[in-house]
C-alpha cells in the first residue's frame, strides 16, 4: 500500500456515513477510517468520535503514528493517560492530549469522574519516516491555554497550528492544523489550506457547507475531506454554518506521500518495520504499563 498521489487541484472526497458501534453501557462510537475517503484523509488515519459513560480501554500497542485525545468542552468527567515511557497525564474537557507512538510505545486511556458523560474525539495520525523512528514522547495542552479565533457567528479554538497572528502553544514535530468550536448558521469561516495539505472537516453536530477555490460548493451532513492541489497555490476553504449552530472540528495536515504498511496498530513504511516492531513488543521491548 502507498501514500496517496500528488493532486494538482482542491478535491472534495465524497461524504462518508461512518462506521457505527456500541460502546459500554448505552454508548456510541462512530468511526471514520482513511481507507473510505480515497486516502485524502492523509495523514489522518482513523477517527474515532465515542460517546459514553466511560468504558475502560483495554492496553494497546502503537508504533508510526501518534495518538490524539481531545475530550470536549461540554464532556462530564476526565480521561486519565498512561503509557510505557511512565508519563502520565489527566485529559479534562477542552483538552487535547498528543502520543507519538515513534519507534513503539505501550499506552493506556481511563475514564474518571463519579458523573461521567464522555464526547471524545480520538485520532490517529500518520507520523513521516523520519518521526516512526524517534522514541516515544507526549505532549498536552489544557484547554485553558488554547487560543480563542473568534470571528462574526464563529467561535473555533486552536488548538495545534497557526491562524492568522495566533498561535497554539502546543508544539508537535509534524505540521498541522486542529480546530474545535462553533458556527452559526449562516456564518462563514475562512481557512487557507497550503498546498499539498489535506483537511478533514466534521460536523460534530449540525450541518455545514464547504467551498474551496476551483471545487465548488458541498453540504456536509457529517464528514468529508478537502485535497489541497499538490502543485498549485494555497487553497481558501470556506466552512459555513447551515440551519442551525454547528459543532464543528478541522485537522488539516501535508498529506504523507510515502509507501504506508499497516499491522494492527503498527503503521510503518516498509513490511521489515512492521515486523520488527512485532518482535520488540512480543519482546517486552516497548515496555509495560
Amino acid at each position: 500500500m502507498h501514500g496517496p498521489s500528488p493532486t494538482r487541484d482542491p478535491v472534495f472526497s465524497r461524504p462518508l456515513r461512518p462506521r457505527v458501534h456500541p460502546v459500554g453501557t448505552g454508548g456510541r462510537l462512530r468511526q471514520f477510517r482513511h481507507d473510505a475517503f480515497d486516502r485524502n484523509m492523509s495523514p489522518l488515519l482513523v477517527v474515532d468520535h465515542v460517546q459514553s459513560a466511560g468504558p475502560e480501554i483495554e492496553p494497546a500497542p502503537h508504533a508510526g503514528l501518534s495518538v490524539a485525545t481531545l475530550l470536549f468542552e461540554h464532556a462530564q468527567g476526565e480521561i486519565e493517560t498512561i503509557d510505557s515511557t511512565g508519563a502520565s497525564h489527566c485529559v479534562r474537557p477542552g483538552d487535547l492530549h498528543w502520543t507519538l507512538a515513534g519507534r513503539g510505545v505501550v499506552r493506556q486511556a481511563r475514564a474518571r469522574g463519579d458523573a461521567l458523560s464522555l464526547d471524545v474525539l480520538q485520532l490517529q495520525v500518520n507520523s513521516p519516516s523520519d518521526l516512526k523512528q524517534q522514541p516515544p514522547t507526549s505532549f498536552h495542552l489544557a484547554a485553558a491555554d488554547v487560543p480563542q479565533i473568534a470571528l462574526p457567528g464563529s467561535r473555533l479554538r486552536l488548538l495545534v497550528g497557526s491562524f492568522g497572528t495566533l498561535r497554539s502553544p502546543l508544539e508537535l514535530p509534524q505540521p498541522l492544523l486542529i480546530l474545535d468550536g462553533r458556527i452559526d448558521a449562516g456564518a462563514t469561516f475562512p481557512l487557507t489550506l497550503p498546498a499539498g495539505w489535506n483537511a478533514w472537516c466534521y460536523a460534530v453536530s449540525g450541518e455545514l457547507a464547504l467551498a474551496a477555490d476551483g471545487a465548488g460548493s458541498r453540504a456536509l451532513p457529517a464528514t468529508t475531506a478537502v485535497t489541497a492541489g499538490a502543485h498549485g497555490a494555497d487553497v481558501l476553504l470556506r466552512i459555513r454554518g447551515v440551519g442551525t449552530r454547528s459543532h464543528v472540528v478541522v485537522v488539516a495536515g501535508a498529506a504523507i506521500h510515502e509507501p504506508l504498511v499497516q499491522h494492527g496498530p503498527f503503521v510503518m513504511n516498509t513490511r521489515q518495520d512492521v515486523m520488527r516492531v512485532v518482535r520488540d513488543y512480543e519482546a517486552g521491548r516497548l515496555g509495560r504499563l
